[in-house]
């Protein structure tokens, strides 16, 4: 009778490379989401204050909240708050009122911010090597199911 190593470890290859290769699709979206602010931006931290609503017909999208010079003047100290919607709402990150989010605006106009992510999750850039290593090794393990 042969050996079912072979056929578990193809099992574990398919696993692993679906597991890497949704993970990769979801990190590039976030990493594409960087790009809607068009430049690369100051780094700061804020909060959700709102999470995304929906009254009647209306939907609300999050807001963040953070502090930032005010517009027009990128060498002022960060004392105005802002209280926004993102430029990416539909962020991979739940965004709940009261979580803690990494974000960067735009040093010229600081109402224009895009989330990077909650303080409780990797970076867009963590995740994209995370993913491509999980994908690179179901495939290396195929491979080597299949010698």
């Amino acid at each position: 009778m042969p050996q079912p190593w072979p056929t578990v470890a193809l099992f574990f290859a398919a696993f692993w490379t679906l597991v890497g290769a949704h993970g990769t699709r979801a990190a590039l979206r976030a990493r594409r989401s960087l790009d809607l602010l068009g430049v690369p931006g100051v780094r700061t931290r804020g909060e959700v204050a709102n999470s995304a609503r929906r009254v009647g017909t209306s939907y609300h999208p999050p807001q963040i909240r953070y502090q930032a010079p005010p517009p027009g003047h990128p060498t002022a100290p960060a004392t105005q708050t802002y209280r926004q919607v993102p430029l990416n709402p539909g962020s991979p990150n739940a965004l709940y009122r009261g979580t803690p989010v990494v974000l960067r605006y735009d040093p010229s106009d600081p109402r224009r911010a895009v989330v990077i992510r909650t303080a409780k999750s990797y970076s867009p850039t963590a995740n994209l090597v995370w993913c491509v290593s999980f994908m690179t090794f179901g495939i290396g393990l195929g491979v080597l199911a299949l010698l």
